[in-house]
């Protein structure tokens, strides 16, 4: 008699303790910026053809009798489809830099590099299309705002960032190393894009780079048994 109640058919797919299914390996570097790639491309190209498209229609419609001052409106489409490509077209290019790091760089340097890449292209597309098809000035005075804006808000993240970089190729520590790092003493745990993790005896504490790499550094040596 077979005992089929409350076993799992064999070849099922096996879950993640969050209940998401496990779907495949991650993807390669090398096919990540492949697929990138051809994004950019493609994106890059459907822009050219739609804005001709949309040149095309409104030439058109303005040489119809009682609709000669359409083309004055093509301004108005031209301005919004240009601003979605533009921001498709800087997350793809963020992700091509991102694949090209991840060839040499872990995932969280990179994607701290990608991620500040999608801000200041997403800033440099407004600025472009405003200039392009609004008034120079008005983007020369709209450039000079953002980039103060984004100086100032991602200061301490880019100098964070820059420094988990430079921890993670000059390595003074690793993981499982007992250190004395930013005033604080513990086991490294993980160093991320931010923060370097430390165990202590009281807290996980979460030391910023930048601050790390700015103070002097202890390893302790390892106790022979």
């Amino acid at each position: 008699m077979s005992q089929g109640s409350g076993q799992e058919p064999v070849g099922t797919s096996q879950t993640t303790p969050a209940g998401a299914q496990q779907i495949g390996p991650p993807e390669s570097p090398s096919v990540g910026l492949r697929r990138s790639l051809i994004r950019l491309i493609v994106l890059i190209v459907l822009l050219i053809v739609i804005l001709a498209l949309i040149k095309l229609g409104f030439s058109r419609i303005s040489g119809i009798h009682g609709l000669a001052g359409a083309s004055s409106y093509e301004v108005y489409v031209d301005i919004p489809v240009t601003l979605l490509f533009a921001v498709l077209i800087v997350f793809a290019f963020a992700d091509t830099i991102y694949w090209n790091l991840r060839l040499r760089l872990p995932h969280p340097e990179a994607s701290s590099v990608r991620s500040v890449f999608r801000v200041i292209g997403i800033v440099a597309a407004i600025v472009a299309v405003t200039a392009s098809f609004i008034s120079a000035t008005a983007a020369a005075a709209l450039g000079a705002l953002a980039g103060i804006v984004v100086g100032l808000a991602t200061q301490q993240v880019l100098s964070q960032a820059l420094a988990g970089i430079f921890l993670s190729t000059s390595r003074p520590f690793k993981v499982a190393d007992r250190v004395n790092a930013g005033g604080q003493e513990g086991l490294v745990v993980d160093v991320t894009s931010l923060f370097t993790v430390l165990d202590t005896e009281q807290a996980r504490v979460y030391i910023p780079n930048n601050t790390v790499l700015t103070n002097v550094i202890k390893q302790y040596k390892q106790q022979k048994p």
